[in-house]
């Protein structure tokens, strides 16, 4: 069977395919107009030092030491590249000039808007004004899509995968985009609300997101976990650790590499909780925060009025194995604060033997697993601050809770499970 893996946010697309082509699948990834730095082959699997253009890496002027990109992983652009964010998910503009050119195609999408209307209700139904927008790159994904039998549409692309890929199998591969975006009053929230009721599959990576599926009254829904690799986010001694303790004269490493975005990871919580701890304890405990989100100034200003310059150390983004790196060489690692679920953050950590301490509401996961990590769960800043406290006095402690959190990964998060129940599906669509 051969797979089309399309979109690739935060490389979720490229770990699933490296995943399943250890299992002999054939799994192809395709990224298009999407150049953001941790979307790449590169920010995963190369060691690297530079700081590099967040949104436009020049791979080409980087010693990768000996990395190359796979010819799996298919980069193209179908649009001129623009500096800054990208906010649009298509680039098309949809012209009278394409009915009178083409008009077959355009009762085609007309009478694909009348079927999406009937088979999906009328709660989610896309006007077809929206099909207009989607129309203008109907062919240059036709040309991808029919070398494959199989479609995985990861974020919004299982908005193209139901256009322009009717006579095979999709799957809608959600990792974040459901808790807001189809409920949207706009062109991608229609779309995408019609694309998950059409998908053979749902698969869902966020167990919170459960309330939107049953929102928008999925029933092809399934719980994969993030694909995370434990045979490389592992335990190890590093360096790192003494150059810290040396630097730092600390007996205590606290890591937090989540972005700044105090409404989704409540950083404010833990720099608060961090300032009681300094204030209150006689340890000598540092932080480490990575500089990147939209709220890093507040952040930032948050820290010098809490008088916390000198015991906060700063870290550009990381890739993903120098991550690898500050995970061992922390005590804790903290995550987010808010939505009471975990991203890639506390699994890394977890595979590396960390205690990890984080928002966990018990309640949101009982649905999809059987046992339920042994995480920490805080979510005000004396809960935090009591983690803290407790973690920071105890390395036995410590030691426990990281080796049951390395156990729990391996045997609930491993490569091996995320790869097997995708080709299980795989099977189940195409009939093998």
């Amino acid at each position: 069977m051969r797979i089309l893996h399309i979109g690739n946010i935060a490389n979720n697309a490229y770990n699933n395919a490296k995943f399943l082509r250890r299992k002999g699948i054939e799994a192809d990834v395709l990224s298009y107009d999407y150049f953001h730095i941790m979307g790449q082959p590169e920010w995963e699997d190369a060691r690297f030092d530079l700081v590099l253009d967040e949104f436009n890496p020049q791979w080409d002027q980087v010693d990768l030491q000996g990395f190359h990109c796979p010819t799996w992983f298919i980069r193209e652009e179908l649009a001129p590249r623009v500096p800054g964010r990208r906010k649009q998910w298509f680039r098309g503009q949809f012209r009278l000039e394409h009915l009178v050119r083409d008009p077959v195609r355009w009762i085609q999408v007309f009478v694909k808007y009348r079927l999406s209307c009937i088979n999906g209700g009328d709660r989610y139904s896309p006007r077809l004004g929206d099909f207009f927008k989607i129309y203008p790159f109907r062919k240059w994904f036709q040309q991808w899509f029919r070398h494959y039998d199989l479609i995985q549409a990861y974020a919004t692309e299982p908005i193209h995968a139901m256009l322009f890929a009717p006579d095979r199998p999709f799957i809608a591969y959600e990792h974040g985009t459901m808790r807001d975006i189809p409920f949207e009053n706009s062109t991608t929230g229609r779309l995408l609300a019609l694309a998950y009721r059409k998908a053979g599959k749902v698969i869902i990576t966020n167990p919170d997101v459960i309330g939107s599926a049953r929102r928008l009254e999925l029933k092809n829904f399934q719980f994969i976990p993030h694909p995370v690799d434990e045979t490389k986010y592992r335990p190890k001694p590093t360096l790192l650790r003494h150059q810290l303790v040396d630097q730092y004269q600390t007996n205590l490493i606290l890591f937090a590499p989540s972005r700044h975005d105090w409404v989704l990871k409540g950083n404010d919580r833990l720099i608060r909780a961090f300032a009681q701890l300094r204030k209150e304890t006689s340890s000598r405990p540092i932080l480490i925060l990575c500089e990147w989100g939209q709220e890093l100034d507040r952040s930032r200003t948050l820290i010098r009025e809490l008088g916390l310059e000198k015991a906060v150390v700063w870290t550009p983004p990381l890739n993903k194995m120098k991550l690898i790196e500050y995970y061992n060489a922390a005590d804790i690692v903290l995550d987010q604060f808010t939505i009471g679920t975990f991203g890639t953050v506390t699994p890394e950590a977890m595979s590396c033997g960390k205690p990890v301490v984080l928002h966990f509401d018990r309640t949101v996961h009982e649905w999809c697993y059987a046992e339920m990590p042994p995480v920490l769960s805080a979510k005000e800043e004396k809960e935090i601050f009591g983690w803290m406290v407790e973690l920071g006095g105890s390395p036995q402690a410590r030691a426990q809770i990281g080796q049951a959190s390395r156990e729990w990964i391996e045997k609930h998060h491993g490569w091996e499970l995320v790869a097997d129940r995708q080709i299980e599906i795989y099977r189940e669509l195409l009939g093998k």
